[in-house]
């Protein structure tokens, strides 16, 4: 009777009758999660994923319908049917908690299934994804016994992780391993590692009390465990503070181990961001991923600091120092890692919950409510009550004094850059309210000098200030606080006289040609001036000349191809138009007449475009660089200086940081090297050694850029031929038909523009065989020099249009700010006139469908 009873069971089983399973805390590979997968029960009907989600709260997530799982060889996609937790399809926006629980039904899936990979549809690589999600677990063919697979830590309390043991790879030494042989004699383990043709012996014990000792010497092993040993009083050897002599130019050495990375992912790369403190910029290296989920990049930095990494399954930042090496183990359940900053690192990692950004954002949601001094007192309690959690989490473990430092300066700083904002963020939230049409009765404050009283002497001149991650963000407020700086009087400008006085009384000698035409021009300058001078008495009048007769003007303008029409051509226009004028409006247009040359003065004008054409022009490019230094310079000194007075200081660091900062940004913004006597003057301003030399170091490596340009080839100059109205743009695409076009508009004075210009460099290189064409335009705030100077680095076609033709193509094409793309089929028709930013694998998608 048991037997046939079992039989039936059996068939009832394989008629689906018993087919209800549920996998708790299921193994997967590679995930961008920002959370776990929970639990997966197969039923008869359905699969069911259980997801637990960490978000920001307030922000919304979704659960696209195209959302998928896939068995990891291919074949069917299994969408999802519907949601239980959040809505289906739509936005759900992140509750106080941040945290979300929801299940996502998917079809049932076929016998034989033993993986699937879950996705969200259209391959975005921003879309959530999770790999070799496991369903049924099968004895995976390793040699490894599954007693040792693991990570195992040092049992001192220091929890030095040390080895990596997995199914089938092994992370020893900061590098990547395969297992060769393992052998076993009764508890005692030999374990024969290959990489690169280099073998490494690894050997395990385990005692009779269970206790696992490892090494790579049979007789001085050492007692590790899986689990980490919690020992607040562990010491350790020269655990000192970062000291004040901090700099050092050196490679930093980022490496790593992705668990459970595929290829399947579509992402062969990662990025490392490196902010320069220095300079106020930002560089972005590329970490190239090896097929086995190893990586390694090495980049320069001038002193310990943080880093931030984006890569498959991690966005977190990683601290760095010249000249040694960081190894870091990217896992679903655990960051780790190796190497001579993996103490910093590991400790970092649990202070982190000490440090928060949401306070402060709860905070400013009352900030009208608020005087200057209760907001600061409040972020000052913010900080005071963060720097207590600080110190309840190393009193229950072990931290080390080089991240208990960093992470009290890290703390401290967003704390003072926060009290910097106060003027900002009150501003922005009475502009809401208008926008919203609130009625308010805000009381408006003044900021004394006393309300940055928090700011001290030695916070000025601890260089050591550098490592903490929000010292840029500090001194960049700092910077524009009203009250630490005065405006200077600025030369005046108005005419070419004016210019010439301010660069001889700076020292800039001028050539006895120039000083000809200057005089020359002088005769012109009371006819130029007044009508400068019309123009601004009569700027609202011109204003409601042109408003009133809107769509003549525009018609105008796109007639001329130029945006400025003066009030004597506008009016012409009208008149053949057969427009009546305003009695307001005829008195404008007299009074324009009265301010024309004279017939003397035509003649004079006539005799000195003759003579000089455009060196007026070629005067003024020749000397742009010049008066920006001249006015930056005046700027600084008198801020500098009144932050110099107000805290008693006659040098201090972070003056010569802010200022090495300015002068590095208008080396870059420029793309012209400094001349000696410029940089002799820039380090006589600047007293630190190190940051006086940085900025020589910064003017020569530009030279070496420049130079090397010389030899570059990949770029092409183009002209814009005659063109006038919607034939402007056509004219300049038409050489190009047959091919998609990624159009670029941009400034090479534009931080934003530059960096995703280089961050589009690879998929260039990638496509460069392709029909796709990558055109850069710009206009003429970019100088002209800077400009040539800098396109031998930018691959593609170039424009630099004149003021006119940029300002018909950026209304053509909506552009309110740069970068602003535009994308263009083989046919030449503009497909997309506001393409936004996309990732590198979302371009590329974007331009192989127009192929």
């Amino acid at each position: 009777m048991k037997k046939i009873f079992s039989i039936l069971v059996a068939l009832l089983m394989n008629c689906g009758v018993f087919s209800q399973k549920t996998i708790d805390k299921p193994d997967y590979g590679l995930s961008n999660l920002p959370g776990k997968l929970t639990k997966i029960e197969l039923t008869d009907s359905a699969t069911i994923i259980h997801f637990y989600i960490k978000y920001q709260p307030g922000q919304w997530i979704q659960v696209p319908k195209d959302t998928y799982i896939q068995d990891i060889n291919g074949g069917v996609k299994y969408l999802a049917t519907q949601t239980e937790g959040i809505p289906f399809g739509e936005r759900y926006t992140m509750p106080e908690t941040g945290e979300a629980n929801y299940k996502v039904f998917f079809p049932k899936l076929k016998n034989g299934i033993d993986k699937i990979d879950f996705g969200e549809g259209n391959n975005n690589p921003n879309n959530w994804s999770v790999y070799d999600i496991v369903l049924n677990e099968k004895d995976v063919e390793s040699l490894l016994p599954k007693v040792l697979q693991g990570n195992w830590f040092q049992t001192d309390g220091s929890n030095q992780w040390d080895y990596g043991f997995y199914a089938n790879q092994a992370v020893v030494d900061k590098a990547v391993w395969n297992y060769k042989t393992v052998s076993q004699k009764k508890n005692n383990y030999s374990i024969v590692l290959e990489r690169n043709g280099n073998l490494k012996t690894v050997y395990v014990q385990i005692d009779k009390k269970g206790a696992v000792k490892i090494g790579d010497n049979k007789e001085k092993l050492a007692v590790y465990s899986k689990e980490k040993t919690e020992n607040p009083n562990y010491k350790l050897a020269n655990d000192e503070i970062f000291s004040s002599n901090i700099f050092k130019s050196d490679s930093a050495t980022f490496s790593g181990f992705i668990k459970g990375y595929t290829a399947r992912a579509g992402r062969k790369t990662g990025k490392v961001y490196v902010s320069n403190a220095l300079t106020g910029s930002q560089d972005t290296y590329i970490v190239e991923i090896a097929n086995d989920g190893s990586f390694k990049v090495q980049f320069p930095i001038n002193h310990p600091m943080s880093v931030f990494v984006q890569i498959p399954g991690a966005n977190s930042t990683v601290f760095v120092e010249p000249g040694k090496e960081t190894f870091q183990l990217i896992d679903v359940d655990a960051v780790l890692f190796m190497g001579d900053c993996a103490g910093i690192n590991t400790d970092l990692k649990a202070l982190e919950k000490a440090e928060s950004y949401k306070d402060y954002q709860k905070l400013r949601k009352t900030i009208l409510e608020m005087s200057p001094e209760a907001f600061k007192q409040a972020c000052l309690e913010i900080k005071e009550k963060q720097l207590q959690e600080l110190d309840v989490i190393s009193q229950k473990q072990f931290v080390s004094q080089k991240a208990l430092q960093i992470k009290k300066l890290d703390i401290e700083f967003l704390a003072f850059a926060q009290i910097l904002t106060y003027q900002t963020y009150r501003q922005i939230a009475q502009s809401d309210k208008a926008a919203n049409k609130v009625a308010t009765s805000d009381e408006d404050y003044k900021i004394e000098a006393s309300y940055y009283d928090f700011i001290t002497k030695s916070m000025l001149n601890n260089e050591a200030v550098v490592i903490a991650n929000n010292f840029s963000y500090f001194a960049s407020n700092l910077a524009n606080v009203e009250a630490l700086n005065e405006h200077p009087v600025l030369p005046s400008f108005r005419t070419m006289s004016d210019m010439a006085k301010t660069l001889q009384d700076n020292g800039i000698v001028l050539t006895n040609e120039e000083l000809e035409m200057i005089g020359a021009f002088g005769k012109l300058e009371k006819g130029n001036l007044r009508l400068l001078d019309f123009n601004t008495t009569n700027k609202t009048k011109i204003a409601d000349f042109n408003n009133n007769h809107k769509e003549a003007y525009e018609a105008l303008q796109k007639n001329k191809l130029q945006n400025d029409i003066s009030v004597g051509d506008f009016a012409a226009y009208l008149k053949t138009q057969g427009v009546s004028l305003t009695a307001e409006e005829k008195e404008l247009v007299s009074n324009y007449k009265l301010i024309q040359l004279s017939k003397e003065e035509l003649v004079v004008k006539k005799a000195f475009e003759q003579k000089y054409a455009k060196k007026p022009e070629e005067f003024g490019k020749k000397y742009m660089k010049d008066i920006q230094n001249i006015i930056s310079g005046l700027y600084s000194n008198k801020s500098y200086n009144k932050m110099k007075e107000v805290y008693g200081l006659k040098e201090t660091f972070l003056i010569d940081a802010m200022l090495l900062q300015q002068k590095a940004r208008m080396l870059e913004n420029n793309f012209t090297p400094y001349t000696e006597s410029e940089l002799q003057t820039i380090q006589k301003n600047i007293k630190h050694p190190f940051l006086s030399n940085y900025i020589v170091f910064e003017n020569d490596k530009l030279k070496a850029r420049l130079e090397a340009n010389k030899s570059k080839t990949g770029f092409a100059v183009n002209t814009v031929q005659k063109a006038t109205g919607d034939e402007l743009f056509n004219s300049m695409i038409a050489k190009f038909k047959g091919k998609v076009i990624y159009v670029d508009f941009w400034a090479t004075w534009c931080g934003p523009c530059k960096s995703g210009i280089k961050e589009i460099a690879p998929l260039k290189e990638e496509m460069k065989s392709k029909d796709v064409v990558f055109l850069y335009i710009t206009g003429q705030s970019s100088p002209e020099k800077t400009w040539s100077n800098s396109i031998p680095d930018i691959k593609g076609e170039h424009y630099r249009v004149s003021e006119d033709e940029w300002k018909y193509l950026t209304k053509k094409f909506n552009v309110t700010g740069i970068p602003h793309y535009v994308l263009v089929n083989k046919k030449g028709e503009v497909v997309n006139p506001e393409l936004g930013h996309h990732s590198n694998e979302g371009l590329k998608k974007i331009l192989e469908k127009q192929m």
